[in-house]
């Protein structure tokens, strides 16, 4: 039986609705602390926000990778398997969570080394970061509650998980910094606990959605020093991706803030914009992604067929949908952040990055989660190197001659090889399905 748009759009929507509300966050505290009116606020919360996602991204293969396997899992039809999917991941999250917490000062002052803000920008960015480092765990272990139930297509379960809490985070936003008046502390008090209420929330759901007992499985899922070995070695290539992605996103931040406290303010606006349409196509990418992790535990090749075209057909019609609205409210979309008049015109100059943006970045965004969910991942290590490189080389001239929007030129050719250096692999994941060649993972 082929798969058909309806089965897509079932597992597509309720995770497109769930990872988009992640971004969201970001923009609201953004667009909260900007409506105080101080610039330095909002590059402080920008600068901050860098440098948690630069920790929470380069351990973000623990959702991917959990997805993926979970996926399988249930190809495979194997209670054992699926209990392993979690039990693994969610012990070594853990771990990477309280390392981070007893590192923090070194990891401030390596983050304050490399993006050298202003003395005010700093100030704000301590603040924030000081108390969002405790949610470091919680942040880790969500990834695997959410790869997990991804992965067994508990559509329910992850919508209301993620929904849940972001929700109390824009809400604690509004009461903290607006009404209370907290400001920059304000905003991270508000993640920090919206991250524990996430936990908890997916921890209950994982364990009612389950149809079998996590306990009976845990006595034979130890995590010994060859299980781990195993689970990184497997991860290695999905964490040199991120490195890769963390390199550029900091080089953004780096260059921004070197063109002035205005131009960093005005991108971090832009960014948020751009982490929301990606988070669209990331859910069409992780609904792929349970498909495409099925297809290989069954090794069903028609399977993988039917998501290569349902993937290339809803991305195409997101790519649509969001290059309208954005054509439509190009003007607008700052107001919902700030109304500083110097944000408002760098925002204005730079508009036109945002109405390219989903053309160029939907069709690498989306085919990404075919080949993690597949477990195929030195491709997309390759090419993320690749994509970094030509980045790099590319970033000082464009700066020299255009400065920030050189910066955007680059950002831009950054999005177009993120597909065009992975595409050309994709045999790789019909091998993988049939069981011939071999593929490393």
């Amino acid at each position: 039986m082929s798969l058909t748009h309806k089965d897509y759009y079932k597992i597509a929507i309720p995770f497109i609705i769930s990872t988009i509300t992640q971004p969201l966050l970001g923009a609201v505290d953004t667009a909260v602390i900007g409506r105080l009116g101080v610039t330095e606020f909002v590059g402080g919360v920008a600068i901050g926000t860098v440098i948690m996602n630069t920790l929470y991204w380069l351990f973000g293969f623990f959702r991917v990778s959990t997805t993926g396997q979970s996926a399988i899992a249930m190809g495979k039809n194997s209670d054992s398997d699926r209990a392993s999917s979690f039990i693994r991941p969610f012990i070594l999250a853990g771990v990477v969570g309280l390392i981070f917490i007893l590192l923090q000062p070194l990891i401030w002052r390596g983050a304050f080394l490399i993006i050298e803000p202003d003395p005010d920008v700093a100030a704000s960015s301590r603040t924030y970061f000081d108390i969002l480092i405790w949610g470091a765990p919680f942040v880790l272990l969500n990834y695997t509650v959410i790869g997990w139930l991804m992965g067994q297509a508990k559509v329910k379960e992850t919508l209301l998980t993620q929904v849940a809490g972001n929700v109390l985070n824009i809400f604690l936003d509004t009461v903290f910094v607006l009404w209370c008046d907290f400001g920059v502390a304000g905003v991270a008090y508000a993640s920090l606990i919206a991250q524990l209420f996430t936990f908890v929330t997916g921890m209950v759901l994982v364990i009612r959605s389950s149809h079998f007992s996590f306990l009976r499985y845990v006595g034979f899922v130890r995590l010994r020093g060859q299980d781990v070995n195993v689970i990184l070695s497997s991860n290695t290539d999905l964490l040199l991706r991120t490195v890769c992605i963390l390199v550029f996103f900091n080089m953004m931040a780096r260059i921004g803030s070197g063109l002035g406290t205005d131009v960093l303010a005005t991108n971090a606006i832009l960014l948020q914009v751009t982490f929301v349409v990606s988070y669209l196509f990331d859910g069409v990418a992780n609904a792929s992604s349970v498909f495409s992790g099925q297809a290989v535990g069954e090794k069903n090749t028609d399977l993988l067929q039917d998501v290569l075209r349902l993937n290339f057909q809803w991305t195409t019609l997101f790519v649509l949908l969001s290059t309208a609205v954005i054509f439509l409210f190009q003007n607008d979309i700052v107001l919902l952040f700030t109304r500083i008049p110097q944000l408002v015109s760098f925002y204005q100059d730079m508009s036109v990055w945002l109405l390219i943006f989903p053309l160029i970045s939907g069709y690498g965004l989306t085919i990404y989660g075919i080949f993690t969910g597949s477990g195929t991942t030195r491709p997309v290590r390759n090419s993320s190197i690749a994509t970094l490189a030509v980045f790099l080389i590319v970033l000082p001239f464009s700066v020299d001659l255009w400065g920030n929007h050189g910066l955007w030129a680059a950002f831009t050719l950054f999005y177009i090889g993120r597909f065009a250096f992975l595409y050309p692999f994709i045999s790789q994941i019909k091998e993988k399905c049939t069981g011939t060649g071999a593929i490393k993972e």
